[in-house]
């Protein structure tokens, strides 16, 4: 620890992890085809990136939220190995490569280790993003979570220098089953420019959500798998950012304000997995003691960037709150809802330092430092009735993490390059003393600390245009949901509470290129953990979910093609498959499968975009989900083993330009096919069976000016 402290002291006091993100947005925006993938921390080009990474730049987000406004499904249809979206307000069965996310914006790493709460996801409006990054597989030098990968979105920024220019933007969506009461209107007013050196971006975004209903035209649940809804919401968001320019360096700042509050007269009822009967929503009341669900996240950073600081140098102070209130769940104790309140503040630095300036040759060496601290509870509200009880879901936790890490990037040859690195990491956690949720037992707080040391390794070597190979070793280290095991402690003391750090190992294999002009990536994976992490039901509290710690395996591939027809349609295609097990009665032997929130089906994408005139666009596509039965007979009630049957959803959506006015017309569920939704059916609980929404159209009309 002590040497960490000095290397720290040595190496500055923050960093910006997603170092040029602006220079991502940018290029993403114009098509440049070799694109920089910031969320790797070192600024790479994917032909250097000895992994698999995937670009959504303002293009293709555009057309994607033509006909959805819920940025888990933009992912999963664009993202091969990202699991389908629940187009709600969680992103809890969202996973990648079978794997935990972690989410960034900016940088700022924004996901909940502590207690996971899956909200991490929507916690800003899509009109304040510029580009997502994503990076599939464990990484090690982005510290605490994320074993199935790394997303990134890149907020928008201006240029010093520019005119003034402001968008008007109104948009308005509905159910064809039910126009009415499903009416879904959108308002956003933003603005950038410059001040002399200073630039400027603004936006401001409010949305109104009523009723989602079925291709029946019956209302869905406004919580339809009880991790949180967006049915019946406000959702309010405010995002800017400021930079200011001076002899090679860079002052930034920015802050994003994003606010849900869902209010419902509509009750769930019915429900049948085995006779095939679905929730649907009735008017009614919910108990009086019970508050409305919110989602709210204010999160801002102070960045400093300079160019001449042995090499490049990128700090970042940030700092983020969030607040969640989940349903209130009437068999929970006499009936409870519990709300999670955490706050994250931290100091990141990082140089990128060229091995020229050391007289070393070609390449780059990237070093720095993160610290972070974490405070997170989730108290039960209302406390039950018996005198005295203060028990808590959750009680308050405060981490501490310190970090320094060091990744080198060294062209061999003129062919083949070297990427390296290794990351420590210290952690302290605190805990209070609390009343255990589940068991009423009162039990002395104390003080816990881990570590850990990632490493990682790739090769890329370039045969020519038409082929790159690439491949390496990576590890992810994250310690699990802490929270969720507290609320069963039994003990009246912490001594034998020891959570395992759960050290993923991620072996990747892929192949990219450019052939006849089509391009084309393919990879296969293996993941390995010995304390991996899985949610079974819990017999004794059936209304939980129980935490498994065991060895486990997941492996899979994945296949994205992209290409042009003439030069007026262009087409994308990806495909995904992953497989898990584990070692369920220690035997060594890795013979029962992973539960369905872990292995989703697998998921095929295509898309045609085609330009009717040089104004007039049109986008066409296509998602198949496809089926898992790995818990065959498996009766309703037991999480996450329910069986998945394939579902077929077409999309459609056209925009025109006549400047300085747009309008795009979008059509989600084309021909509103009649199916559950994958998250119904994988999380196999009789109360939460619901169908997936029916044909819905937005249309948006915005101006320029």
């Amino acid at each position: 620890m002590r040497g960490l402290m000095i290397l720290m002291m040595t190496t500055a006091l923050a960093a910006l992890p997603m170092a040029a993100h602006a220079q991502a947005a940018a290029q993403a925006e114009e098509g440049d085809s070799d694109i920089v993938v910031t969320a790797t921390r070192l600024g790479e080009t994917i032909a250097d990136f000895p992994g698999s990474s995937t670009v959504v730049g303002a293009a293709q987000l555009e057309s994607q939220l033509a006909t959805t406004r819920d940025l888990g499904s933009v992912l999963a249809f664009s993202v091969p190995g990202l699991s389908a979206s629940s187009n709600t307000a969680a992103n809890v069965e969202q996973g990648l490569r079978g794997r935990p996310l972690r989410i960034f914006v900016d940088g700022v790493p924004v996901s909940n280790p502590l207690r996971d709460g899956g909200r991490d996801l929507r916690l800003i409006a899509p009109t304040a993003i510029g580009a997502i990054e994503v990076i599939r597989g464990a990484s090690a030098i982005y510290g605490q979570g994320g074993a199935g990968g790394i997303i990134n979105y890149v907020t928008k920024r201006g240029k010093a220098g520019d005119a003034w220019t402001f968008r008007t933007e109104a948009g308005l969506g509905f159910s064809t089953q039910n126009v009415g009461d499903s009416l879904n209107p959108m308002i956003l007013q933003s603005g950038s420019g410059a001040i002399g050196d200073f630039d400027i971006t603004f936006a401001g975004s409010y949305e109104r959500v009523n009723g989602q209903f079925d291709a029946e035209g019956d209302r869905l649940p406004p919580d339809p798998q009880n991790f949180g809804g967006i049915a019946d919401s406000d959702i309010w968001n405010f995002f800017g950012k400021v930079g200011y320019n001076f002899g090679g360096q860079r002052l930034e700042a920015m802050f994003n304000y994003y606010d849900q509050h869902q209010r419902s007269d509509f009750i769930p009822t019915g429900g049948n997995v085995a006779l095939g009967q679905k929730v649907r929503a009735v008017r009614g009341s919910y108990d009086p003691r019970a508050i409305d669900p919110i989602n709210r996240n204010v999160m801002g950073y102070l960045a400093y960037f300079n160019d001449n600081l042995l090499g490049t140098f990128h700090a970042q102070l940030y700092h983020l709150s969030s607040y969640s209130v989940f349903s209130f769940n009437a068999a929970r104790l006499g009936g409870t809802q519990t709300t999670i309140n955490s706050k994250k503040t931290g100091l990141q630095a990082d140089f990128k330092t060229q091995f020229d300036a050391l007289g070393l040759g070609d390449g780059y060496f990237l070093w720095g430092v993160d610290i972070a601290r974490d405070t997170t509870e989730q108290p039960l509200i209302p406390l039950t009735d018996k005198p005295g009880d203060g028990r808590t879901f959750t009680p308050p936790l405060k981490q501490m993490n310190y970090a320094a890490f060091i990744q080198i990037d060294k062209p061999i040859t003129p062919w083949l390059s070297l990427n390296a690195g290794i990351r420590h990491d210290e952690f302290t956690l605190d805990i209070d003393d609390f009343v255990a949720g589940l068991t009423n037992v009162h039990v002395a707080g104390g003080k816990l600390k881990y570590s850990a040391t990632p490493v990682n390794v790739g090769l890329t070597a370039r045969v020519g245009p038409e082929l790159e190979l690439f491949g390496g070793f990576s590890q992810g280290f994250s310690i699990p949901d802490i929270g969720s095991p507290l609320r069963s402690v039994v003990a009246p003391n912490l001594n034998g509470f020891r959570p395992e750090p759960q050290l993923v190992n991620n072996y990747e294999i892929g192949v990219r290129g450019k052939i006849a002009g089509i391009s084309y990536s393919a990879a296969y994976y293996i993941s390995t953990a010995d304390f991996g992490t899985d949610f079974v039901i819990d017999t004794v509290n059936p209304t939980e979910a129980l935490t498994l710690r065991e060895k486990e395996k997941v492996q899979g591939w994945e296949v994205s093609l992209s290409g042009t027809i003439a030069t007026s349609t262009r087409w994308m295609a990806n495909y995904s498959h992953n497989q898990g097990r584990r070692d369920a009665n220690k035997d060594g032997k890795l013979d029962t499968p992973l539960t369905n929130r872990r292995i989703g089906p697998d998921q095929f994408n295509l898309a045609v975009d085609h330009d009717i005139t040089t104004d007039w666009s049109v986008r066409l596509q296509y998602n198949h989900s496809g089926s898992r039965n790995a818990f065959p007979g498996s009766a309703a009630g037991n999480f996450y083993t329910g069986r998945i049957r394939p579902t077929d959803r077409i999309d459609l959506s056209t925009k025109f330009k006549a400047d300085p006015f747009d309008v795009s017309v979008g059509v989600n569920n084309l021909l509103n096919e009649d199916y559950f939704s994958v998250s119904a059916q994988l999380i196999n609980r009789n109360e939460l069976y619901t169908k997936a929404e029916g044909r819905t159209v937005y249309v948006k009309l915005g101006v320029n000016y």
